[in-house]
């Protein structure tokens, strides 16, 4: 993974960095095994801490995370909440796009039984059906 740091309206600082980068690079590898270059920017602005982290993945997803506090520890916290979030719905999202129908989960009459539900031949009528009868 790729990290780079940008600072506006305030001085560089290496601890902010250290502080940062493990944080994202656990969430990131938490949830994503493809490669990802996160870009994260801190700002001032009046008395807000801004911390805002865009993420590139590999497996085609692109994320903006923007928190602020009084404090930029605390935003950097926030950020990264908010970010474990859309990383956990996006890799839901991936895992779950097979199960929108759940098709093994109505009976087909074949006049035996059968033991795998996914061995058993699906037309398009019983499609119809099982559409019909769940009110999707």
């Amino acid at each position: 993974m790729n990290c780079r740091f940008s600072f506006r309206h305030m001085k560089a600082s290496q601890a902010l960095m250290d502080y940062a980068e493990p944080k994202v690079l656990e969430k990131v590898q938490k949830f994503s095994t493809k490669p990802i270059q996160a870009r994260i920017t801190f700002s001032v602005e009046g008395q807000d801490h801004i911390a805002h982290c865009g993420l590139v993945g590999g497996d085609g997803f692109n994320f903006q995370v923007v928190s602020n506090c009084n404090d930029m520890y605390g935003s950097v916290d926030i950020m990264v909440d908010k970010l474990e979030k859309q990383l956990r719905r996006q890799k839901e999202k991936l895992k779950g796009h097979k199960n929108n129908l759940k098709l093994a989960s109505f009976a087909v009459d074949l006049g035996e039984e059968r033991d795998d539900p996914d061995l058993v031949p699906v037309d398009a009528e019983d499609i119809v059906k099982y559409v019909k009868a769940v009110g999707s």
